[in-house]
């Protein structure tokens, strides 16, 4: 394991622990729509991506992200999963998410030629297909802010679960081929964790409405990986990652209207 592997796993764990502790506690102080919103922002695939540029090449970082529809797919089907079983107990949705997350990768590896832009519109279509199920469907609301106060404890176990989950997919990337790389890139490290801190924090309804606007906010990993797929090798990784993150940023907020009327 090379030195320069050694500090990519380091900061995705230390970058994704901190970020997915401020943004499940943003996600309670705020409540779950702008919590949901927030708390989507690239994180995994961000620092992935990063790491994988700095190890390999942009260019290598840039054919990964060819993959990221589909991985966000099988994420988004993890997330509705888990949100459909939630009442039923945090092992059982996690079960139920997981299951069907592996289950389609595999699948999906027999597929590995299909085109990019047939990724994108079977992401696009399930992104919006499970958001309305919830909504109008499953009919999750929305709930407000969460009073609660938070020991030192319970910080320092966020962020430790949640930066074990991201630098555990990042490990996995690093093994891989371009298209595993990009599928572990988008692996969803950030809904996983974001969820069962949640259900055990706030209870499984909050969990549930804070997951419910994910479904839709996601879609602005997808925009991220094709900004960072055309811009990594223009313009470099650091660079790229910058100006992709401000894209899927400004996308979010473009969808914003959206979540307030609750279509």
């Amino acid at each position: 394991m090379s030195y320069q592997f050694i500090q990519q796993l380091v900061m995705s764990v230390a970058v994704a622990g901190v970020w997915i502790t401020v943004a499940t506690v943003l996600s309670e102080r705020m409540g779950s729509k702008l919590g949901g919103m927030i708390g989507n922002l690239p994180s995994t695939i961000l620092t992935s991506l990063l790491f994988i540029g700095i190890t390999q090449s942009p260019e290598f970082a840039a054919m990964a992200t060819i993959t990221v529809p589909l991985g966000m797919f099988l994420s988004t089907l993890f997330l509705y999963v888990f949100i459909s079983l939630a009442s039923r107990g945090l092992i059982t949705a996690l079960s139920g998410g997981l299951l069907t997350w592996i289950s389609l990768a595999i699948l999906a590896s027999f597929f590995q030629d299909t085109a990019r832009w047939a990724w994108t519109m079977l992401y696009f279509a399930g992104a919006i297909g499970t958001y309305l199920l919830a909504e109008k469907i499953l009919k999750i609301p929305s709930h407000g802010k969460v009073k609660r106060p938070y020991s030192l404890q319970q910080i320092i176990f966020r962020a430790v679960f949640a930066g074990s989950i991201v630098g555990l997919s990042v490990l996995v990337a690093r093994t891989g081929s371009a298209f595993w790389a990009g599928l572990f890139s988008s692996f969803p490290a950030m809904m996983l964790s974001s969820m069962v801190i949640l259900s055990l924090s706030a209870g499984y309804p909050f969990a549930r409405a804070t997951g419910k606007v994910m479904l839709l906010a996601s879609t602005n990993i997808v925009i991220y990986s094709f900004a960072a797929g055309a811009l990594f090798p223009l313009i470099g990784i650091w660079w790229g990652s910058l100006v992709s993150y401000i894209v899927a940023a400004a996308w979010v907020w473009f969808l914003k209207p959206f979540f307030d009327r609750g279509i």
